[in-house]
């Protein structure tokens, strides 16, 4: 049987040392490195043996028994589990369920404090990911990641780490940037379109006189208009109006025709 590695170059794989299993519910030879025993929850029967299979055939150190439930891996016995360190909680999360999913994190956690619990699910809300973080889990893989990610996961778990693709956070950091709604200019920051006109001539540095010949209107309207803009951003005169719309971003004027 031809796979493909890591570099999508063919590897050869003997699969004839899988063709026996010495315990129904253990897969794969016995690796030549120290065992990393993990236990995989999956109520998916053929989804549960061939993740198993493909995470032992790129790790040989991992050895994997599976568990229709939590409730199962609980009923076994304590000379089967007692050398299991990290446990993959594989799920279909929906809203509807996530409840009981948290629930089977949390009791994991409370019956097997030294577990590492990671799971593998498809969770849209990072809300979602943060509560189950919260109720244990030390590790989120998605199904979008490559199975080398998800074993090089299940490593750093069982080693004392935490694992959440970057990819997850991003995504997550960019939804609430995006869910934010966008800034609205305060009421005393909207200014009428020749108000808008003096501050520019202001921004430039023009004296009263030039700004009324410039814009047709009397020296003491502008000087009116100068004093209302100077109100709205809380200046004490036109340098410092200037000086406040040169030196700083000032997103908040919008004009109020």
């Amino acid at each position: 049987m031809t796979i493909l590695s890591i570099t999508d170059q063919p590897v050869k794989t003997d699969l004839a040392p899988y063709s026996s299993v010495a315990n129904a519910n253990h897969i794969g030879p016995a690796p030549s490195r120290e065992e990393m025993e993990i236990a995989i929850i999956d109520d998916r029967p053929l989804m549960c043996d061939c993740f198993a299979r493909s995470l032992e055939l790129i790790e040989p150190s991992f050895r994997i028994q599976r568990y229709p439930t939590v409730e199962a891996f609980d009923a076994a016995s304590p000379e089967e589990t007692e050398r299991v360190s990290t446990v993959l909680l594989c799920v279909m999360w929906s809203n509807s369920q996530a409840d009981y999913h948290l629930s089977r994190i949390a009791h994991l956690k409370a019956t097997r404090p030294s577990l590492g619990i990671v799971m593998l699910s498809d969770i849209e809300s990072f809300d979602d990911i943060v509560k189950a973080v919260e109720s244990g889990t030390r590790g989120y893989i998605p199904t979008s990641v490559s199975l080398q990610v998800a074993a090089k996961a299940i490593q750093l778990v069982a080693a004392g780490g935490t694992f959440v693709p970057p990819s997850v956070l991003f995504s997550s950091s960019q939804a609430i940037k995006d869910s934010q709604p966008a800034k609205q200019p305060q009421g005393d920051n909207v200014f009428t379109s020749r108000q808008m006109a003096v501050i520019e001539a202001l921004r430039r540095g023009k004296a009263n006189k030039v700004i009324a010949y410039e814009l047709n209107m009397c020296e003491s309207t502008v000087k009116v208009h100068i004093r209302n803009v100077m109100k709205k951003l809380r200046a004490r005169n036109r340098t410092e109006v200037a000086y406040i719309l040169n030196t700083t971003p000032y997103d908040g004027v919008s004009i109020r025709n």
